[in-house]
């Protein structure tokens, strides 16, 4: 069986690179993303495929079903493409703090990497280049997704660190005009006989901590949906927790869990580690791999019956997320 694990850019930071499979910048439109996948659907499926050999054919149809399928099933839709753009911006904030410590590979990620004034253009333009022939060679299909993966993680990690450099410098100018005004609320001396002029502890909790107060409402409302079985409003209401704290093992392991409960192991698995890699004495880690991951191991490798077949035993027509392709 054909190796297929790429180990290069963004994937070395356990993060799958769906755009690098597809060849498609990340910023890429849901339009441009589909006609992408069905050129590329057409040139490795079985039926279309004009490799020479029955050896380069399995590996067309193995990077087809393995790659490429799973790729476009995570940008095609609405709320899995930006659950991706959210991972992406987490992975480019992390990145542009470990800049300094980040080894780029290859010539053409360096290339990106030196490029001031133009880089944009330049990346789309570097990324087009590759994507042109990406699958016409069966063989180099996996080093040309680890190119365009490292061209993404340059250019997510600048891109952040750009943005970073901006908000120190707007968070400076900002200190330093109010420094140099007098505040527009004066404090009033305290009065015996107007107690009830003091604010009370808890207001005090609201007025100097909102953002723990909007997370714990969060945490709250999600846990709520979840009990009712609204879990597509838990992962939202989760979603808006990690704007808020996105270093919180709590968050990460909710969403995690709820992406678990949903079928979706792949986020769950991402966001599971994320959240061991912050406290795995967390309770909702623990719960996570009592519940989800010790019973996956015990059933991995236990052979499927029937699969891919039809009652009478047929092999069914091949069929890529219920549509045919041509």
């Amino acid at each position: 069986m054909m190796n297929i694990n790429v180990k290069y850019g963004l994937f070395k930071y356990e993060v799958k690179d769906y755009y690098s499979i597809l060849g498609v910048p990340i910023d890429a439109n849901p339009k441009d993303i589909r006609l992408r996948y069905l050129k590329i659907a057409y040139q490795l499926h079985p039926d279309t495929c004009q490799a020479e050999t029955p050896e380069e054919k399995e590996k067309a149809s193995q990077i087809l079903s393995k790659l490429v399928n799973p790729a476009y099933e995570n940008l095609y839709k609405d709320k899995l493409r930006k659950e991706c753009q959210l991972i992406l911006a987490e992975t480019g904030r992390r990145l542009a703090a470990q800049k300094d410590d980040i080894t780029i590979s290859t010539e053409i990620a360096k290339t990106l990497h030196q490029e001031q004034k133009n880089r944009n253009k330049l990346y789309h333009e570097l990324v087009a280049k590759i994507a042109t022939d990406q699958y016409q060679d069966i063989n180099t299909v996996i080093t040309k997704i680890a190119l365009i993966s490292e061209l993404n993680m340059v250019y997510l990690m600048l891109q952040n660190d750009t943005e970073r450099r901006q908000n120190v410098s707007r968070s400076s100018s900002s200190v330093g005009k109010i420094e140099s005004t007098e505040p527009i609320i004066t404090q009033q001396p305290a009065s015996e006989t107007t107690p009830q002029a003091q604010p009370t502890q808890a207001q005090n909790s609201t007025e100097t901590n909102p953002t723990q107060n909007r997370l714990e409402r969060l945490i709250y409302n999600a846990e709520e949906a979840a009990k009712i079985g609204n879990l597509e409003q838990a992962i939202l209401d989760m979603r808006e927790a990690l704007k808020v704290d996105n270093a919180n093992p709590q968050v990460h392991g909710l969403i995690a869990y709820y992406y678990y409960k949903q079928g979706n192991q792949t986020y769950g698995k991402i966001h599971y580690g994320k959240a061991f890699s912050l406290n795995p004495n967390e309770p909702i880690v623990k719960k996570i791999k009592e519940e989800f991951l010790e019973p996956e191991k015990k059933t991995k490798g236990k052979p499927t019956k029937g699969k891919g077949k039809n009652k009478d035993g047929k092999k069914e027509a091949p069929k890529i997320f219920g549509i045919r392709l041509w």
